[in-house]
């Protein structure tokens, strides 16, 4: 049974799935803390507006006054029991971060009427969505019309699994800049154990390059694929592994995903070699080498099932759309729409609850989290929200902010993915000439270069174009890492920037392996740069990792508190790391969505009908507000064994 403290935190919504769950007697802060729970009012008539909140710092005592006066404005008094129309005016939040999430979860507020203020530690918005422009130096450096190349996101599928981002485009008007995105082509290189072939013949059956140490059976073997389509060699023995599993998520997401947590205790590596079908690991390797980066099946097994889901849906074909003019134009529409801008260079070193507790009849705590900025001092909101990626909350102070171990674990341990993106300005679009013929898709090698993209934008022009040389992941992207220095983004940013010897060497290196997969000579390559251009996310020191990959146990272990909420319902961990869907943009955008319900639902509920957008991540209402409820109660639930 609930005890009456219990009950008395229920600040008008409905606990369905806890109403039957036995609860420990709960502590005194939780019982006298009903009446910060139920910060909802009814004034008994507006007053004129005395203070609005702005973008400028706000000391805690302007901030106490300004609480005050609107308290008695309203002549509210004792605020029991009250229900809210909208956000009271001294109500702000603060958001951590400017890239989609933080863009997102700010758009949100401001269509609740709610303010915010972002703060961005670098000096530009984005995040993980990073459009590089190369500079032109006429004129032996000509500008080109698609001198670019997207550093971060760079393609989106259109399936279910990226319906939000989608929706996003259209809302925001930029489905006529989208434009096709091509993923393959059947001419497109494939270059392993020295034998060059295309990826049309490499799909067919038959060794098409000497694997020696692989059982005929295996690279022989046949599997009908969700589709019906016969796959051949490493598609079939993935097709076989992965279709169960794909198709239960399919059919029923929930029932899916708890037969696949039966399995989170495995890497890729360990689910292929001791379960069904139990594939010899040389057959496990040559699977990793064709499929994924260096070490790549390391992670969790789960992570490469939802991977799988985003780039290949198993029931259709899918379109797969980028942007002209880079990823970027997804960053400036989204912060067209916002009214107040991000603050750059604005570093947040700490936050943590402010917990005075001001003389005022009826309010026995006073509601407000104190936000430390780099140069800036503090500020204070009523709720954070952190996008930050989970390396860099790390070397945030939260040291004061009530968190669950789960929740502290899980920002020390989430596993992140390294990545490397190389580009070339060349003369001319080479790649594209009659004899390679190379317009759009991939060209896949075991050289260190592992994966080369061809620019889907400007197909068959004039003069000079911008070739992604290398984009390689994991243990590839350590060592090919090792050799780029990477500045601040704004040194990034500048053409004229000092280049490290170590770059040369990454260069030469690339060079050798284009040479190789296209059959031109290294001088020749050499002659026709312009410029380039490399990046390595891991040691960017605002991401500190490409995307989220988690490794084995931890889906099961720590992701159910990392979409609930901290700090006894103010502190909000947002990001794509905090979804379903790792390192894609409708990852953001669910937990976006996730933690704006999340401030309603503590603060102001008679607004959560008008935010129509759900995350995906609770199977229904019932579910999201039994995950909320845990996260208020989350250090009492955790004291006593829960």
């Amino acid at each position: 049974m609930l005890t009456r403290s219990f009950e008395s935190l229920r600040t008008g919504i409905r606990i369905s799935r806890l109403m039957t769950d036995p609860f420990p007697k709960l502590s005194l802060r939780l019982r006298t803390g009903r009446r910060l729970l139920n910060l909802t009012w009814s004034p008994r008539s507006w007053p004129t507006t005395f203070w609005e909140p702005s973008n400028d710092p706000v000391s805690w005592t302007q901030l106490l006054k300004t609480f005050d006066q609107d308290r008695r404005a309203r002549g509210l008094g004792d605020h029991e029991g009250m229900i809210p129309v909208r956000p009271p005016l001294w109500f702000r939040v603060a958001i951590i971060g400017a890239g989609v999430a933080g863009l997102r979860t700010a758009k949100l507020l401001q269509d609740m009427g709610i303010p915010y203020k972002i703060f961005e530690a670098s000096d530009r918005p984005g995040g993980r969505i990073f459009t590089y422009q190369f500079a032109s130096k006429p004129p032996g450096d000509p500008q080109g019309k698609h001198d670019y190349y997207d550093v971060g996101a760079m393609r989106f599928p259109n399936n279910d699994a990226n319906e939000a981002t989608f929706k996003l485009f259209e809302e925001l008007g930029l489905s006529d800049k989208l434009i096709d995105y091509v993923f393959t082509r059947d001419n497109n290189i494939r270059y392993y154990n020295g034998i060059k072939s295309t990826a049309a013949e490499a799909s067919t059956k038959g060794d098409h390059f000497k694997d020696e140490i692989v059982p005929e059976e295996f690279l022989e073997k046949e599997y009908v694929d969700l589709r019906g389509k016969t796959v051949f060699g490493v598609d079939a023995c993935t097709a076989a592994a992965f279709d169960p599993f794909r198709k239960a998520l399919i059919d029923d997401f929930d029932e899916g995903w708890k037969e696949l947590m039966k399995y989170d205790w495995a890497s890729t590596r360990s689910y292929l070699a001791r379960e069904s079908p139990k594939y010899p690991l040389s057959v496990v390797h040559w699977m990793e080498t064709r499929d994924s980066g260096t070490g790549g099946f390391d992670r969790a097994f789960a992570e490469d099932i939802l991977e799988s889901l985003e780039f290949n849906d198993p029931t259709k074909d899918v379109e797969w759309k980028c942007f002209e003019g880079g990823s970027k134009v997804l960053i400036d529409a989204m912060l067209d729409k916002l009214d107040d801008k991000p603050f750059y260079g604005h570093r947040v070193t700490s936050v943590k609850p402010l917990f005075r507790l001001p003389d005022l009849p009826g309010w026995p705590i006073f509601p407000f989290m104190e936000v430390s900025i780099a140069g800036q001092g503090v500020e204070h909101f009523t709720h954070v929200v952190s996008t930050a990626s989970f390396a860099n909350l790390g070397t945030i102070d939260t040291d004061q902010v009530p968190m669950t171990y789960k929740q502290r674990q899980a920002i020390r341990t989430l596993n992140y993915g390294p990545a490397v993106k190389v580009a070339i300005k060349f003369k001319t679009r080479w790649w594209e000439s009659d004899s390679l013929n190379q317009r759009g898709g991939s060209s896949y090698t075991d050289r260190q270069s592992r994966v080369v993209v061809y620019p889907s934008a400007g197909l068959g022009e004039e003069g000079p174009g911008v070739l992604m040389a290398t984009y390689n992941w994991h243990q590839d992207a350590s060592r090919f890492g090792a050799l780029i220095q990477n500045p601040d983004w704004s040194e990034q940013l500048d053409p004229d920037r000092k280049r490290p010897r170590s770059e040369q060497v990454l260069l030469e290196q690339i060079y050798e392996d284009l040479a190789t997969l296209h059959g031109v000579t290294v001088d020749w390559l050499r002659e026709q740069t312009l410029d380039y251009h490399a990046f390595d996310w891991y040691h960017n020191p605002y991401t500190m990792g490409a995307f989220a990959h988690f490794a084995p146990g931890q889906f099961s272990l720590l992701f159910s508190d990392i979409v609930q909420p901290a700090g006894s319902g103010r502190f909000h961990f947002a990001g794509e790391v905090a979804s379903y869907h790792h390192a894609w943009v409708a990852g953001a955008l669910d937990s976006a969505t996730r933690v704006v319900r999340e401030i309603l639902r503590l603060d102001l509920p008679c607004l959560l009908p008008k935010l129509k957008e759900r995350s995906l991540v609770f199977s229904d209402e019932a579910h999201a507000e039994s995950q909320f409820v845990r996260g208020l109660l989350s250090k009492e639930l955790e004291g006593a064994g829960f």
